[in-house]
């Protein structure tokens, strides 16, 4: 049974972690995102109001159809975050425009959204950009950086996805980091998943119960940037384990990464969802 998405209050923070669900949900497969800090208790988290016609307007056209991932306008998608570095927060995603060669992903916080596009390609949907669009704001233990993805290539989530199926999806990355105390440096770097499939599992959140396939991503992310005229290597690391209920879409994830050697292990569960 679907569940409409509607008003959540809850308390968001800033986090940063390796991409699947904002390169779905600004990681459909798995995602570099920053939230801007502060406290969002007894607020509500609106759904973005964007679509360019009335939900459900634009047909999915062939080439965008995955049975993992609903790719219609108007299609809602509320999730909760927790165990991350920095707290716990709730965002909605939404697909606000349908074209026949692709959508646009808007993910809505407590106080910003960001858009993500992606294509629809013949072997399945590709996200065109980290969560957020082409230049990129991560922020995390005082490191902060403005990163445009270019060269991307792979697929983030095939059409049909066989039992044991294995896949890679990949990007460059090029812009500029700032560190505590330093000045702003130019950067340049590869964001790289390795994915397959894992199986099926019968999957509990908070939008009900699902028959979900499970997908493990394993993803790297190699900064270099020049601080004083040293090279300067940032690196992020992280598996993530995520389950898609098909004519769903992403239900859950459960993120295992680390970062400036300390470990971390992020959940995201569904609360609702509504899908013309």
């Amino acid at each position: 049974m679907r569940k409409a998405a509607r008003h959540i209050t809850s308390t968001m923070r800033c986090e940063a972690r390796p991409i699947i669900a904002l390169l779905l949900s600004c990681l459909l497969l798995i995602s570099l995102t920053a939230c801007s800090e502060g406290d969002a208790e007894g607020q509500d988290v609106a759904l973005p109001i964007l679509q360019t016609s009335e939900p459900g307007a634009s047909p999915v056209s062939e080439m965008c159809v995955n049975g993992l991932y609903p790719s219609a306008q108007g299609a809602t998608w509320v999730y909760a975050s927790t165990g991350g570095p920095n707290g716990s927060f709730v965002y909605v995603n939404s697909i606000t425009e349908a074209r026949a060669d692709g959508f646009t992903l808007t993910s809505q916080f407590n106080n910003f959204i960001r858009t993500q596009e992606w294509s629809c390609e013949p072997d399945g949907l590709k996200a065109l950009q980290l969560g957020g669009g082409s230049a990129e704001g991560i922020s995390v233990q005082g490191m902060t950086a403005n990163l445009t993805a270019s060269s991307v290539s792979g697929i983030s989530l095939p059409r049909n996805i066989t039992p044991g199926m294995q896949w890679q999806y990949s990007l460059s990355l090029d812009g500029s980091v700032v560190m505590p105390d330093n000045p702003q440096a130019p950067a340049k770097g590869t964001y790289s998943i390795v994915i397959q499939e894992m199986g099926r599992e019968t999957v509990t959140v908070p939008a009900g119960t699902f028959d979900a396939v499970k997908i493990q991503s394993t993803s790297t992310v190699d900064i270099m940037s020049v601080f004083a005229g040293a090279n300067t290597p940032i690196n992020f690391s992280g598996t993530t384990i995520t389950w898609y209920a098909p004519g769903v879409g992403y239900v859950k994830s459960v993120e295992n990464g680390g970062f400036g050697g300390e470990a971390f292990s992020t959940t995201t569960e569904l609360q609702s969802y509504s899908i013309p």
